[in-house]
């Protein structure tokens, strides 16, 4: 930049730096931000250039000198205690983009600056400014910059906290001062949590002073203010991340030590501490954590186990996990069902607040905060050391399942049935805990809008959706194992049994936590049992063999099933129940289906089917609205999804499928098709897809056929003909008019049939639609080989013309997609006369195949060779346009080396095909399969020859007998007189034909191909050795008597280099049998086996 622009630069700033101090606030505002606007377009210019952030400083500082970059600096600073919020906001935000914009020296003033200002006692009503301006400068500095400016910040947040600790303990000073210096403390915390996680692990400065701010944090985990442990707590949580491993242990000793000192909650919680005093577990902390809150120890230790709960070891898990039950002993949690609720339920806690006793609503609340943080801490546990959490996870499991029921101000009302006979309670399975009137009006629940318990119900749900997760490889303990989960009660039940139990959760936020936690279980049990780890029975398909050989058995059929939907259908029709609830259970039911058995019989069925209506419904039937009161677009379409699910799970039988859908929901899902929103559109399209099966599987009447083909068409067919549609339902639409013409199709009239194919055609010639409409075209022509009354004739010649078009375009996914659409609609053309085809019509079609039948790409050239030879199948008189068209490509294609696997298989049976329907005969196509090795010369390649030979042994098979043995007499022949590639080629003939004919029923061919086989085999050029070894085994396959036998004695009388050709030839033999099947090759096993045992050990 000249030095004229440079010194205008200069101005403007010292321009906007005056009138930073005009009395105006209104000025000083639009200064700061044409300020921090310029600044942004020099940062921004440096950076467009590729400059460095070193050199940027560079670049600005001679757009800016020293002495106004100070000046600019002094100013931001100075605005941050402006009298004018505006201009404070604007100041920080400046000073975010002057980091990256000066010299290190004005950064290092500018953290020195802020930092003093922060610790200034008199500058209280504006240190919530100046913290966020440190912050925003430990964020945005340069990482370059970090290690200078920890170093100047490190040491004096730390003396900062020391300095004001004692103030905010009370110990000395003002309520004005001791204010202050909480301010302050709460300020270095904050900042140096900030520090510690940019910098903490690179910054050689901070990692000097890991101890000494271990000490620091940890001392004001026993301040009396709240707020100040709970910060110091976070700022331990993201410092254990940095520290070594002896500091972690230092750290979680300590606090061990502190909370091994805290009573405990509740009688056994409290019982549990004496009995671990009275073993010697007690002992004394260090003198700064004297006075500590057992929350703040609780949440601390549940931080760090939360972030480096893996650099734990057995010793520290083995004493955490004793503490924590203290506070969330099973035999505390009570719930307001509980006949023997002990009137000192309060718990008569020892104060742990210390603050000398608090009230009740507040000691309550300490309670409930603790046991949170309990779970909190087994979850972490649970997910983040599931070795080491082993032992103790019975323990873990079982307390949750105890507080998963903790609420001792609500009644459920169903939990008194105790006192029931025995026989009784037998025949009462463990999973059937029904309610009477769950979630009725008369719950008045205004009484417990401040009743937080529901907090610990959740920490204890979320622990066993950890243990869940931990078991997602074999869960089928939590199916199994029972637990006694309810006090004084011998009632035992299995985690499964006890989530199902639990769905009747009167907190919403905690039912759909339990609900997804089961839906979790139950999917991680499916997906188990698909792997074989456990066998999930259904009562249809059990016996006691099977059983018995199985390790586990989880019956979700005759136990679980019933009480699931059940349950599930209770979220569906209640009436306080939110629609995250009402999703929750229908994932559950979607998961549920995967499971033997789905969701149940007829019964169930029809039940669910009548919920998912209640959800569909689009009338205004007030008692339908009563009971589902969140008919949502997001709440239909997972319905949907639900009924698709159970449709085409293929676990449930037809017929109760059929029988529940056709009356009860049929006519909703098919008005669903004119909802608003595209996907339940979409998706209800998808459901009407998979009905045709359903009712073939469900063996449906003709009349019943008849109705629900005529519904599904008039769903279908607007939604088929109007273009103004997103992109996703006009492809559902198709897929649901193929299902429909596919399956169905005798039970449309003409006219419905017509109206469908004419859609298909312009869907056809759209070009966003063209992809799916050639799928569904694909679709029907499929159905119209098996089906001789869906006659496709009023759309052939239309279809293929504009299928050969396609053919022409760049996308290969259009490209093949046609091929594969012509191939299968070329086998529904018939006879000659059945369908009239326009004159010219093969010839473009052939034409536009013969371009793609290339080795480019062998995919498309397979799908192009089969299409033509299901027209010449078809349509024998094409044979003189295949000839024209095709069989130059095919004789270049035979020349190419690439050629192999799909499009080989696809050239030999079309050359079949076309020998077949006398398009060539066979001497003329052997002649020109022949010429190409002799145009090649020595050029020729193996794998060329070998293709060669293989396409004339595969033509001469489809000759008449005479001709064939005319044949193989001449290629006989044409071995003993040849040389180089031809003899190799016609070794390889007489041995592919062999493969494919019984040479040993032709007198004397037998015989002499193996003697001349056999010579070859001393031949002195090596390829026409190894021909000879392919050759003979490839012959043996279809002759095994006449070749096997002198195969395995030349092998037992031959050595060095002709033994092992003869091994060649036997592994071509197994290779080639095992292609055919390997019927045959099993009666010889017992001939081949020694001879390759003894060759074993040939060296």
């Amino acid at each position: 930049m000249s030095r004229g622009s440079s010194g205008s630069g200069i101005v403007n700033f010292k321009n906007l730096l005056t009138k930073t101090e005009h009395y105006d606030k209104d000025e000083r505002y639009m200064a700061i931000s044409d300020l921090c606007e310029a600044l942004k377009r020099n940062a921004a210019q440096a950076n467009s250039e590729g400059v460095s952030t070193n050199s940027s400083s560079n670049y600005n500082t001679q757009l800016i000198d020293s002495q106004t970059e100070r000046r600019i600096c002094s100013a931001v600073l100075g605005l941050l205690d402006d009298s004018s919020n505006d201009v404070q906001t604007v100041a920080v935000k400046t000073l975010s983009v002057l980091l990256v914009s000066v010299q290190e020296e004005q950064v290092v003033e500018i953290a020195d600056r802020l930092c003093t200002l922060v610790l200034d006692k008199s500058k209280s009503d504006l240190r919530d400014v100046y913290a966020i301006g440190l912050k925003t400068l430990v964020e945005t500095v340069p990482s370059s910059m970090g290690n200078v400016v920890s170093h100047r910040l490190i040491g004096r947040l730390v003396e900062g906290i020391h300095g004001n600790a004692a103030v905010v303990a009370g110990a000395s000073g003002s309520n004005s001062e001791e204010k202050a210096s909480e301010e302050i403390v709460l300020a270095c915390l904050n900042v140096l949590t900030d520090l510690l996680t940019r910098f903490g692990s690179s910054a050689n400065s901070i990692t000097l002073q890991h101890e000494a701010l271990l000490n620091v944090t940890l001392s004001q985990l026993a301040s009396p203010r709240p707020v100040v442990r709970k910060r110091s707590g976070t700022t331990i949580g993201v410092l254990a991340t940095v520290i070594s491993d002896a500091l972690l242990h230092r750290l979680v000793d300590r606090l061990l030590e502190q909370i091994d000192r805290a009573d405990g909650l509740g009688k056994s919680g409290k019982k549990r501490a004496r009995n671990a005093h009275k073993g010697g577990g007690r002992t004394l902390a260090s003198s700064d954590l004297r006075s500590a809150d057992t929350r703040a120890l609780i949440r601390t230790i549940c931080t760090v186990s939360g972030t480096v709960g893996h650099r734990l070891n057995q010793a520290h898990i083995d004493r955490i996990v004793p503490i924590f039950l203290r506070f969330c002993d099973p035999d505390d949690a009570v719930a307001g069902d509980d006949e023997d609720l002990d009137n000192d339920e309060d718990m008569g806690d020892a104060d742990l607040s210390g603050n000398g006793g608090v009230g009740d609503d507040a000691d309550e609340a300490m309670k409930i905060e603790l046991r949170e943080s309990c779970f909190a801490g087994f979850e972490s546990f649970v997910l983040r050391c599931p070795a080491l959490i082993q032992p103790h996870l019975d323990q873990i499991v079982l307390s949750s399942l105890a507080y998963i029921r903790y609420d001792p101000n609500y009644s459920y009302g169903d939990e008194d049935d105790d006192s029931a006979d025995d026989d009784e309670e037998n025949e009462v399975d463990e999973f059937e805990e029904e309610e009477d009137d769950e979630y009725s009006d008369e719950d008045d629940m205004s009484d417990d809008e401040d009743d937080e318990n529901w907090k610990v119900r959740r920490g204890a749900i979320r622990t066993l959706t950890a243990v869940v997760e931990a078991s997602k490889h074999d869960p089928s303990k939590l199916w199994i194992a029972e637990y006694a989960w309810r006090k004084h009660s011998e009632k035992k039940a299995t985690v499964a049994s006890a989530l199902i139990n639990r769905f009747k959760e009167r907190e919403e936020n905690c039912r759909v936590d339990i609900i997804e936690c089961f839906t979790r279980l139950l999917s991680y049990t499916v997906a188990a049992a698909s792997s074989g780890v456990l066998f999930l029975a259904s009562s249809s398909k059990c016996d006691d063999e099977s059983l018995s050989a199985t390790g586990v058995v989880v019956d979700l059929r005759t136990k679980a099933s019933s009480a699931i939907v059940k349950e599930c259908e209770k979220q569906l029709s209640a009436k306080k129940g939110g629609e995250r609830s009402k999703s929750s259970a229908i994932a559950l039911l979607s998961t549920l289906c995967l499971a033997p058995g789905g969701i149940g019989g007829l019964e169930q069925v029809t039940s669910v089917f009548r919920y998912m209506k209640s959800i569909l419904d689009t009338d205004d039937d007030a008692k339908l609205r009563r009971q589902v009161m969140a008919n949502s677009k997001s709440l239909k379409l997972e319905a949907l999804c639900l009924v698709r699910i159970m449709l085409s799970c293929k676990k449930h039988r037809p017929a109760d499928i059929k029988q529940a859908l056709l009356p009860i929901l049929l006519p909703e899902i098919c008005q669903c098709v004119n909802e608003d929103w595209y996907k339940v559109i979409a998706e209800a399209l998808r459901v009407i897809m998979e009905i045709p099966s359903l009712l073939v599987a469900g063996s449906a009447t003709k009349e019943e056929m008849d109705n629900v083909a005529n519904s599904l068409y008039t769903a279908i067919e607007p939604k088929l003909s109007e273009h103004d549609l997103d992109q996703e339902i006009k492809e559902c639409a198709l897929s649901a008019s193929a299902s429909l013409l596919a399956i169905l199709h005798s039970s449309l009239s003409m006219d419905q049939t017509n109206r469908f194919f004419t859609l298909l055609l312009e869907r056809l010639k759209n070009e966003t639609t063209r992809i799916a409409a050639i799928k569904t075209l694909s679709i029907i022509a499929k159905a119209a080989q098996t089906n001789s009354d869906l006659d496709l004739s009023p759309i052939m010649n239309e279809t293929l013309s504009q299928l050969s078009i396609l053919l022409r375009q760049q996308s290969r996914a259009v490209r093949q997609g046609a091929l594969e659409c012509i191939d299968t609609m070329a086998l529904c053309l018939g006879h000659e006369s059945s369908v009239s085809m326009d004159d010219g019509l093969f010839d473009s079609v052939l034409k536009d195949l013969s371009d793609i039948v290339v080795d480019t790409d062998l995919h498309l050239c397979h799908v192009a060779l089969s299409a033509s030879n299901s027209i010449l199948k078809a349509r024998p008189s094409t044979g003189s346009l295949v000839k024209c068209h095709i069989l130059p490509a095919i004789l270049t294609l035979s020349k190419s080396p690439l050629l192999q696997d799909a499009a080989l298989a696809s050239l030999l049976r079309l050359l079949e095909q076309i020998v077949l329907s006398d398009a060539v005969s066979f001497d003329e196509l052997r002649g020109l399969l022949a010429g190409l090795i002799s145009e090649g010369g020595n050029k020729a390649g193996k794998q060329v020859i070998s293709n060669i030979a293989e396409c004339i042994a595969t033509i001469a098979v489809v000759t008449p007998p005479s001709e064939r043995e005319s044949f193989i007499e001449n290629t006989i022949s044409a071995i003993t007189g040849s040389l180089g590639n031809t003899k190799q080629l016609n070794l390889l003939v007489a041995g592919d034909l062999g493969r494919k004919v019984n040479l040993s029923a032709i007198p004397g061919v037998a015989n002499s191909l193996q003697m001349i086989f056999l010579q070859c085999l001393d031949s002195d050029n090596e390829d026409t050795k190894h021909v000879a070894a392919l050759a003979l085994g490839r012959a043996s396959v279809a002759s095994m008597g006449t070749f096997l036998p002198g195969i395995l004695s030349s092998l037992e009388s031959s050595k060095g280099k002709k033994q092992y050709l003869l091994l060649s030839s036997l592994r071509e033999f197994i290779h080639c049998c095992r292609e055919t099947g390997g019927i045959a090759l099993s009666s010889n096993i017992p001939l081949i086996l020694p001879h390759l045992e003894k060759n074993c050990r040939n060296e």
